[in-house]
């Protein structure tokens, strides 16, 4: 009768299924809470991420607020045009107009770039316009903004017919001091 299961081998095989059945129930179960988890926290991170690029496009005025965008591009135009256009005859002219468009870490960049002028320009008899032709104000908060600017430059030596043009593209950080935007750094894309 041993060959008929009574000897208790045939119950080691029946209990078996049933413990591994509720080991794989255990494990599904889980494996299930698991994935609730996890889901639960990636909605929750779409929901915050989601929070944070409300508040940031709400901070970002440019967004929301054309006059102030307006004004900080017409300032920053109005800027760029004057301290890149200049005269081998009075760069003194261009770099004191310069003195009141500029603060902070773009005096020392354009100190810098000008010093080449001030010596190149009158050996060259060097005229240089710049004119923005396209302006984009990327971020603005408060009294900061992030402008792209597009120019257009035009240079002229004198006594010759060489007359060249070129474009130049960059970002400026611009502050606003007593009511006016001022450039604090010149981005060149450079580095």
């Amino acid at each position: 009768m041993a060959a008929s299961g009574e000897d208790g081998e045939g119950i080691a095989p029946a209990q078996e299924p049933s413990a591994r059945s509720r080991r794989r129930r255990v494990t599904a179960a889980l494996l299930g809470a698991a994935a609730v988890v996890v889901g639960s926290m990636g909605v929750w991170a779409l929901v915050a991420a989601h929070g944070l690029r409300a508040a940031a496009a709400t901070a970002n005025t440019a967004l929301t607020d054309r006059a102030a965008t307006r004004t900080v591009s017409r300032d920053i135009a109005r800027a760029v045009t004057t301290i890149f256009t200049y005269s081998y005859a009075d760069t003194a002219r261009t770099r004191a107009a310069a003195q009141r468009l500029l603060t902070g870490a773009a005096i020392r960049q354009y100190d810098q770039l000008f010093a080449l002028v001030t010596r190149q320009a009158p050996k060259q008899k060097l005229t240089v316009t710049t004119k923005v032709t396209s302006i984009g104000v990327e971020f603005l908060t408060g009294g900061h903004a992030r402008v792209l600017v597009f120019a257009n430059q035009q240079d002229t030596r004198a006594g010759t017919a060489q007359t060249s043009y070129g474009g130049a593209m960059f970002a400026v950080t611009a502050v606003s001091e007593h009511g006016v935007w001022k450039i604090a750094n010149i981005d060149t894309f450079t580095r």
